[in-house]
């Protein structure tokens, strides 16, 4: 009969600190979390929601991406809806303060992502200044 030795690595693991989900409130008080959906994601939602759907960039930016982005709500687990009746499932969960949150939260990421391009613009300038001020 063989032996078989099992050795454990010593390497470490490298384990992501991240947070998994973003957490925002709405103004009814509830906790709402929120994933970044990654493009397999993306896709099901597109094809959740149907063809005709999906090519309306309004419904799919301001509802359908939205609501497949909700993890939670308080203790109750949502997981990437599958069809259209499930997306609308979430929005009516949602309501008008939760749908709210998201879009505050949305565009506060939006800001924040613009502003950070712009300083990196006036760097790139300024940078490019410097280098035809040596010259």
């Amino acid at each position: 009969m063989a032996t078989v030795n099992v050795t454990e690595s010593a390497a470490p693991v490298h384990v992501d600190q991240k947070p998994k989900f973003v957490s925002i409130q709405d103004s009814r008080g509830r906790t709402i979390q929120l994933r970044n959906l990654d493009p397999l994601q993306k896709s099901r939602i597109v094809m959740a929601v149907g063809g005709d759907l999906a090519s309306n960039q309004v419904y799919m930016g301001a509802f359908a991406l939205p609501a497949a982005s909700v993890v939670y709500i308080d203790d109750v687990g949502f997981g990437l809806p599958q069809t259209l009746k499930q997306v609308d499932a979430v929005l009516a969960e949602l309501g008008v303060e939760g749908m709210e949150a998201i879009e505050n939260h949305m565009m506060a990421e939006y800001k924040a992502a613009q502003e950070k391009q712009e300083a990196e613009s006036a760097a790139q300038a300024l940078s490019a200044e410097q280098v035809a001020a040596k010259n």
